[in-house]
């Protein structure tokens, strides 16, 4: 059986995101359990504005970037969802892009949910709330959740001596053996991206 793919979403519309390298180091932890990790940055795909007309078309969505993020959503195995947090919420362009999906987009999929906060304050509460969207959207969102503040990170990159990458570690086994109870057993893959 082909190796499981998880697709890493970075929903910071901010290039080169503390969220971005969140979802980077998650996404390499689960390469170590054998996954192909392919990332979707939000803040480089040029996603265009969800709109009703394409939500319940059965017709292919007519820009291409967008029909480049459902295949891949489509296509995955399991989702590391990625956010920032404004104003004790999740990113608007996260919920632009989920907004792209057909109802049954994550049916049968595990999901790993982090976010990241300047500071501590709400720094889970998006976590949260995107519970509820991978629960309308069919999925299955994985118990443990992560979310980092800004001391968790030396630059950009997230602190490996660090506690949260401990707990990284954990989320990454989770959402591994949850995807393979639903799926199967992958082999090691490696990092892809969905072209912008």
């Amino acid at each position: 059986m082909s190796r499981p793919r998880v697709l890493c979403v970075a929903g910071s519309p901010s290039h080169g995101s503390h969220t971005r390298a969140l979802v980077e180091h998650v996404g390499g932890l689960l390469e170590q359990h054998g996954f192909e990790s392919v990332l979707a940055d939000l803040a480089v795909l040029g996603l265009p504005p969800a709109h009703p007309d394409h939500y319940w078309s059965p017709e292919p969505h007519p820009v291409p970037q967008a029909r480049a993020f459902i295949d891949a959503v489509r296509e995955c195995d399991a989702l590391v969802l990625g956010t920032p947090v404004y104003h004790s919420g999740y990113s608007g362009l996260l919920k632009s892009a989920v907004d792209l999906l057909p109802p049954d987009a994550f049916e049968g999929k595990a999901v790993a949910l982090v976010s990241h906060a300047g500071g501590p304050r709400g720094s889970a509460t998006a976590c949260e709330q995107l519970r509820q969207v991978v629960k309308a959207l069919g999925g299955w969102a994985v118990p443990m959740q992560v979310s980092t503040v800004t001391a968790d990170y030396v630059g950009r990159a997230l602190d490996e001596q660090g506690p949260v990458h401990a707990r990284c570690g954990e989320l990454a086994g989770q959402l591994a053996a949850f995807t393979r109870a639903m799926r199967g057993t992958g082999v090691p893959g490696d990092r892809a991206e969905v072209a912008a």
